[in-house]
């Protein structure tokens, strides 16, 4: 009796454990699935075409490692006209407007970082059209012209920007700031410094490639 009472607690046993191997892999698969999905769209995503030029900013605002917010409004004006490979015309001060997308302070005087994406530009007739926006390279604010740095530092805001480009500027540029972004990224892109936290100051100069997501203008409020 008590033979088969163990034998068919075994069998319990057994039948438990492949319950739960069964989930298991099943969970595994899942999984597997999932991630295979993600890595399939993050694939396709890397081969969108951009049909981006190039502009030159100033940002409106103070941004601090020390105090900026995830999903914090980040604005800026364009420094001169542009148009687009659509032929949307965007004028002198033209706003762009965003959020902080990632921030880290720094400890103990260690890195910091801040990322950012801008996602609209606000036309002067009061339309909004969205945009994709990769950051190309920054200065200081005292960077009024290219006569600040020189042609080979600066250089011209490109007429068009390859759609796989990616950007790795040294921090010598930007007060011991370095900035890196690329097209295929979501975020326009991220600044870091190696030691302490990092300050944009109001006017800082950038250069970057952009263009609409889509042909349809909206009206502020709507």
């Amino acid at each position: 009796m008590q033979f088969g009472t163990s034998l068919r607690n075994f069998s319990l046993g057994l039948a438990t454990a492949s319950l739960i191997f069964a989930s298991t892999a099943l969970a595994q698969t899942t999984d597997a699935a999932r991630s295979a999905n993600q890595t399939d769209q993050a694939e396709a995503a890397s081969g969108q075409t951009w049909n981006l030029v190039g502009a030159n900013a100033r940002l409106d605002q103070v941004l601090d490692t020390k105090s900026a917010k995830q999903g914090e409004v980040v604005t800026a004006r364009l420094d001169g006209s542009v148009t687009t490979t659509g032929g949307v015309k965007l004028e002198r001060g033209t706003h762009l407007t965003g959020t902080v997308t990632r921030v880290e302070q720094s400890a103990n005087r260690g890195p910091s970082s801040l990322t950012l994406v801008f996602t609209t530009a606000q036309l002067k007739d009061g339309k909004q059209i969205p945009v994709k926006v990769t950051l190309l390279s920054a200065f200081p604010a005292s960077a009024n012209s290219l006569v600040s740095y020189g042609e080979d530092e600066m250089g011209q805001a490109p007429s068009h920007v390859n759609s796989q480009q990616a950007i790795d500027q040294e921090a010598g540029l930007l007060n011991n700031i370095s900035m890196t972004s690329r097209v295929q990224g979501q975020n326009s892109g991220t600044f870091t410094k190696k030691d302490g936290n990092l300050t944009l100051a109001p006017g800082t100069y950038f250069q970057l490639a952009i263009a609409p997501t889509n042909g349809n203008a909206t009206s502020v409020g709507e």
